[in-house]
């Protein structure tokens, strides 16, 4: 193949070069002259012919004109065209270089300062061992003092051992002499086991020859009591029947006492307010013979006054006459009426009474019945007494037979018992002995425990130093390591092994936020996004956020690339400013909402946004182009639709709302939620300043407005539960008073 080189600095001088020469020739060729016909001669014809002439010479110079122009404009954009593919390049190859520069001089900031935070903490860690070494060599040697007086008290032990073992010899050879006498008291055992065993054998066969007995006396009982059975079952019905009287009985008086009571409480009611109205005539009565003896006692007293007082009094006893004729009459015969009940309800309990003289005349008749029973059941009480006394009368034989034959053998028990009491001295002796070891053990078990006890709080202590030596270690480490900034004193000051007040190493250079190179192709910069501390803004994996490199050659075109990566991961956005001022925007969607996984879209915009070509790259990995306005015959009016548009999430910098549909800024005050048909929500925002943003959530779908329901973002659900910015009314012109998304439905506002 053959191997083309472009000379796009030449191609872009010749350009300029070809303009100037036309820029001349245009000067020439803008010469006026006028051909009269006075000046040139008396033929018409000739100046005619002369303008002519001129006017043609004009126009091929206005033509050669347009060609070089258009030579120039060529040559020019081929420069630029071919000068911007070089300078893509050189940019990323710059970018690579200025990231590379960026990594390594980081690279070596990270391992000079882990080298410092080494030392310092190495220094920071021997100053805290500094700190706990005193206390540690103190405890140490306390407990080197409760060695010694262990081993002092081990020593002792041991000899108690070897007492212990001696005295065990002895006792041990003491057993051997009294071997023929455990012998015999061996023997003695198994004759007091065999003695006890034929002993409960006599018992038991005594015991089942008297147990036989008692079952026949048994039988008997119980053949008595089966035949008093019918007799039973006669009394139970008796007393049934009885019961049964009783409660009839009982129901029946508490019948008539409750009727007889509620009767008389009515009438004592009555009796009551009689009994008032009389003690009211009774006090006029008595006021009128109060009245009638004053008069009496009065001098002079007229027979009109006592007339006067006759005919109160006259009057008194018709009102009191009326009175009993109205009510007491008629009370008293109900008095009488409750009486007469009272005697009643006696005579309607006859009947009952009737029937228990029957039930008793049963009963009497029954006992009469049982008393044959009675004297057989008196027989059988004196059998058994006889069986009892019987078998008291034998068991006391047999208790006396069994005591002889254990006297004998306690005889011979107590004779071998002498002749073992012959050894008890030495016993006794070699019982001292041990009582007086166990003492002396004791003592040193008590030594031993107080020793322990003193190591208590040694050991306590040393585990409380352990755990705030370890704690401060583990502090330690946690710890950011020392900087003249923490306001500390430096830990290097009391470790000058480890390097006196600071480090000796000279300290790299920072790393760059810049990087710029010139050479004889002209000027390289890489510049990159800066924090408000001054440094590289990064993004959550280290890298920078935004990367701007510019290419500058001798000639003075200049080549602008801005990488910018985006919010979510993998999406970015780069803008070029080519040599000819023209600006693109190339939107990188790594995971595209609504496609399928392992896809990924590229949009291409111009300078304002609006649509150039839509990329689409597949699983397997292959890029294909699925829209471009230049092909596209409605291009111009489909980029106007949105067609190619990049989606909203990867051109808003800073939505209204984040993915929960809350304000993205703390500016607004607490949400207000509103209940909306169909089970939808819209929640209310306000500004201090009063404005208000109103997001209205659907099950698919969130609408975010203003305070005039203006839509201004319009976010979709996906699948997977999470919210995603689709559209905004920052992408859009609005044209008249009609808002580009549209405003909130009268039943959401």
């Amino acid at each position: 193949m053959a191997r083309i080189s472009v000379d796009y600095d030449l191609m872009y001088v010749l350009a300029r070069q070809i303009w100037h020469l036309r820029d001349e020739l245009d000067v020439s060729s803008q010469t006026k002259h006028n051909f009269a016909a006075g000046d040139i001669g008396p033929r018409r014809d000739t100046a005619e012919e002369l303008t002519n002439f001129y006017d043609a010479w004009q126009k091929s110079f206005r033509e050669a004109w347009q060609v070089m122009t258009d030579l120039g404009n060529l040559l020019d954009e081929i420069g630029k065209a071919f000068y911007d593919s070089d300078a893509s390049t050189a940019a990323n190859a710059a970018a690579m270089a200025a990231s590379y520069q960026r990594y390594n001089i980081k690279a070596e900031n990270d391992a000079y300062k882990q080298r410092q935070d080494a030392m310092y903490k190495r220094a920071e860690a021997a100053n805290l061992e500094r700190r706990h070494k005193p206390g540690q060599l103190y405890l140490e040697r306390q407990r080197q003092e409760l060695e010694k007086k262990r081993a002092a008290l081990q020593k002792e032990q041991d000899a108690q051992t070897k007492r212990q073992e001696d005295l065990n010899k002895q006792q041990e050879e003491l057993r051997k002499r009294q071997e023929p006498l455990r012998q015999r008291q061996d023997e003695l055992d198994r004759r007091q086991q065999e003695l006890w065993q034929r002993q409960k054998a006599e018992r038991e066969e005594q015991e089942e020859a008297f147990a036989a007995k008692q079952d026949a006396l048994n039988k008997e009982s119980e053949a008595l009591q089966k035949e008093q059975e019918p007799l039973r079952q006669r009394q139970d019905e008796l007393q049934r029947r009885q019961q049964e009287l009783w409660k009839e009985e009982s129901d029946r008086r508490h019948a008539q006492e409750a009727l007889y009571l509620a009767q008389q409480a009515a009438l004592q009611q009555q009796q009551d307010a009689y009994d008032a109205k009389s003690n009211a005539l009774t006090a006029k009565q008595e006021a009128l013979w109060r009245e009638r003896d004053a008069l009496m006692r009065k001098k002079g007293v007229t027979q009109g006054e006592l007339d006067a007082w006759q005919k109160k009094q006259d009057a008194l006893w018709a009102e009191q006459d009326a009175l009993w004729k109205r009510e007491g009459e008629p009370l008293q015969k109900k008095w009488d009426d409750l009486e007469k009940l009272q005697a009643d309800q006696e005579k309607e309990l006859e009947p009952l009474h009737a029937r228990q003289e029957a039930l008793d005349k049963e009963r009497a008749a029954l006992t009469k019945e049982q008393e044959p029973f009675g004297k057989r059941a008196e027989e059988l009480q004196h059998k058994q007494q006889d069986l009892w006394k019987e078998q008291d009368s034998e068991r006391k034989a047999l208790e006396g037979e069994q005591e002889k034959n254990q006297h004998d053998l306690n005889r011979e028990q107590d004779a071998l018992r002498k002749e073992q009491d012959a050894f008890a001295p030495e016993w006794d002796k070699l019982d001292e002995e041990q009582q007086e070891l166990w003492k002396d053990q004791a003592k040193t078990e008590e030594a031993q425990k107080q020793l322990d006890k003193d190591e208590e709080p040694l050991r306590q202590r040393a585990e409380e130093m352990q755990k705030d030596y370890a704690a401060e270690q583990e502090e330690l480490a946690k710890k950011p390591a020392w900087t003249p900034e923490s306001g500390e004193p430096n830990p290097l000051h009391m470790n000058r092994e480890l390097g006196g007040d600071g480090p000796s190493e000279t300290p790299p250079p920072p790393v760059p936020t810049s990087y710029e190179r010139d050479d004889e192709n002209g000027h390289t910069k890489v510049e990159y996004k800066l924090d408000a501390d001054g440094r590289i803004e990064v993004d959550k994996n280290g890298n920078p956020v935004e990367t701007t490199t510019t290419i500058t050659n001798k000639n003075g075109l200049t080549y602008t690339e801005t990488y910018r990566s985006l919010p979510r991961e993998g999406d970015s956005v780069t803008t070029t400013q080519r040599s000819d001022g023209t600006v693109t925007k190339v939107y990188m969607d790594s995971n595209p909402e609504g496609y399928g996984p392992g896809e990924s879209m590229r949009y291409v915009t111009d300078g304002q946004g609006a649509a150039l070509q839509t990329w689409r790259k597949t699983p397997d990995g292959e890029w294909t182009l699925t829209w471009d306005r230049d092909s596209d015959p409605a291009g111009e009016e489909n980029a106007a639709n949105g067609v190619g548009r990049p989606p909203a999430y990867l051109t808003v910098d800073k939505p209204l709302v984040d993915g929960a549909g809350r304000p993205a800024d703390d500016s607004f005050s607490p949400p207000m939620a509103t209940e909306l048909p169909d089970g939808n929500t819209r929640t209310d925002y306000m500004r201090l300043d009063g404005s208000e943003l109103r997001v209205v959530t659907t099950d698919t779908t969130r609408y975010v407005a203003d305070g005039n329901n203006e839509i201004q973002e319009i976010w979709y659900k996906n699948r997977n539960g999470t919210w995603y910015l689709k559209e905004s009314s920052t992408q859009h012109t609005r044209y008249g008073d009609e808002p580009p998304l549209g405003t909130l439905g009268e039943n959401w506002r």
